[in-house]
């Protein structure tokens, strides 16, 4: 008899524990696709230059593309793809890149100084005090890319290391 009431229990917890838990997913899923969607154009943020001063989406160039990195100055991929860059500056100097990271004013600083990208006009290196801007872009990793074309539409995102060369070229492959 114990075993029967035991039984009709979790006749009726076990699949309101399953319809909890697929509402939990479901709304997860909804909110990381609205961060998503929201990034279709350039979202409003606020950050802070290396130089002290205010950098915000008013600040981005307009008839150009624009690349937003956030990144990790002790990230060995992000180290590598300031690496890249560097070497091929020439070959992006047309594209204005915002690398962005949490860390330290002074670590941001100190990397942008190692790989020589720091006296670049259309190369800005920004502080996110306290990742807002990593949250509300739903970013999952580092090094993270956005890539928005001339008219500040979203043409290209990428999670993880990636060659630059890739992310600026063939736009239209998955966003």
């Amino acid at each position: 008899m114990k075993n029967n009431k035991l039984l009709k229990i979790s006749a009726v917890i076990f699949p309101i524990l399953l319809i909890g838990i697929m509402a939990y997913l479901f709304l997860n899923f909804q909110k990381k696709k609205e961060k998503i969607d929201a990034l279709k154009n350039v979202p409003a943020f606020s950050l802070t230059t290396i130089d002290g001063n205010s950098f915000n989406q008013y600040n981005l160039a307009s008839g150009q593309t624009k690349v937003i990195i956030y990144f990790n100055p002790g990230c060995h991929f992000c180290q590598a793809e300031a690496d890249e860059l560097s070497k091929n500056y020439h070959i992006y100097k047309n594209i204005q890149w915002i690398w962005v990271a949490s860390e330290p004013l002074n670590e941001i600083k100190e990397f942008a100084e190692k790989y020589n990208l720091n006296n670049y006009n259309n190369i800005f290196w920004c502080h996110d005090e306290m990742a807002t801007l990593y949250q509300k872009l739903a970013m999952n990793s580092v090094p993270y890319f956005l890539v928005y074309d001339k008219n500040n539409h979203l043409i290209r995102r990428n999670s993880g290391a990636i060659k630059l060369e890739k992310i600026i070229t063939n736009p239209d492959e998955r966003k």
